[in-house]
């Protein structure tokens, strides 16, 4: 049985050269996979080292993702949720292939490949079918929460997938949580719920309409827990059974987006076929949709290239700065929310728990939190 293709450049014939190698199990994550010495200082964009450049890219699509959908809607009324993903995870599958071809320096070695998998490896590939289940539900439920809450609650809302992170691990990887980590789990909580308090609730001229916010906010508060808790899902399951050889990350990426467009598709008629019998697939479709569908795409291979290049501390400033940037935004350019006390204490609450969590505050804790 053939093995897995792996491909290197020879400095001095500036060729490819692939070997094939006994199969292996699935390999390791995004997380798991690190550059070789030397990458980070030969790899530059736009003259910044490719670990800055990737994080300044990742702040800036994940806070212009929420805004890009809440134009495309204000553009279109017609578009369907479950299409934006479906097209998403195509557009994701074309730029994953386009990087493994770039690391490979060969669209044919990237096309044998990710054909060598499929081919050899196609029981243990299959697993990845449950995590491309999971972000598919996710990117659904994404969609819904964004509709119907404000762009800053939606994103700091968004940020209890580390809560459910942490709780999926212990459940399925029998893994144990420190002092400080349950403390800024804690503290994000007390931080979400701030930020959720609903407002204005006490004018009794706004009684029916704040009973309809609140409804609507309840709907979105479950759509983006749900987001959280498939978003934790995914993540934990690939750790526990995606270990192995170090696969490329963006053939991995390749193959997951091959799943998530096959359960995107059956969202899609599940959800929505007299719609999709009657305008088809791209109903609806504006600039600013496609847009919106690129910015997804892209925001998922831009964690994976952070998590290859930077590391995950590195990524907790990115989260913190596009809450703050949402936050901003979404009072001054969307007008969709009031900053008040309560708001600004939940985000900076959230914010505070994310460094902590991720080890940023340990020199400023006490020793006995550090167990």
């Amino acid at each position: 049985m053939a093995g897995a293709v792996k491909c290197s450049v020879q400095p001095s014939a500036e060729a490819v050269r692939c070997s094939t190698d006994p199969p292996q199990p699935i390999g390791k994550t995004a997380a798991q996979v690190r550059p070789s010495p030397g990458v980070n200082g030969a790899l530059r964009i736009w003259g910044l080292p490719v670990k800055w450049a990737s994080l300044v890219l990742l702040t800036f699509v994940t806070t212009w993702t929420i805004f890009a959908i809440k134009l495309a809607r204000r553009s279109s009324q017609t578009y369907l949720n479950s299409s934006v993903v479906l097209v998403s995870e195509l557009l994701k599958f074309g730029f994953s292939f386009s990087f493994l071809a770039l690391e490979t320096k060969s669209f044919g070695l990237a096309r044998r490949a990710l054909w060598v998998e499929c081919r050899y490896h196609f029981l243990a590939m299959l697993k990845l079918g449950v995590p491309g289940l999971a972000y598919t539900i996710q990117n659904n439920l994404i969609f819904l929460s964004v509709d119907l809450l404000s762009a800053a609650v939606q994103q700091v809302t968004y940020q209890l997938k580390i809560l459910t992170a942490a709780l999926l691990s212990v459940l399925m990887l029998g893994r144990t949580v420190g002092v400080k980590k349950w403390v800024a789990l804690f503290v994000l909580v007390a931080g979400v719920m701030l930020v959720q308090v609903p407002r204005d609730l006490s004018d009794g001229a706004m009684a029916e309409r704040s009973a309809w916010a609140v409804g609507r906010g309840l709907v979105g508060f479950l759509a983006a827990l749900g987001a959280c808790f498939a978003s934790g899902f995914g993540g934990v399951y690939m750790e526990m059974v995606l270990k192995g050889s170090g696969t490329s990350i963006w053939l991995r990426n390749a193959q997951l987006a091959v799943f998530g467009a096959v359960t995107a598709l059956a969202g899609v008629v599940s959800q929505d076929l007299p719609k999709l019998r009657q305008a088809g697939l791209l109903q609806g479709y504006t600039a600013q949709v496609w847009l919106m569908a690129f910015t997804v795409a892209l925001g998922g291979l831009l964690v994976a290239a952070v998590l290859k290049y930077a590391d995950n501390l590195l990524r907790q400033f990115s989260t913190a700065i596009s809450v703050i940037l949402t936050t901003a935004l979404s009072a001054w350019v969307l007008h969709d929310i009031t900053l008040d006390i309560m708001f600004g204490v939940g985000t900076a609450l959230t914010i505070g728990a994310t460094f902590m969590y991720s080890g940023l505050l340990d020199q400023f804790l006490p020793s006995w939190m550090l167990r």
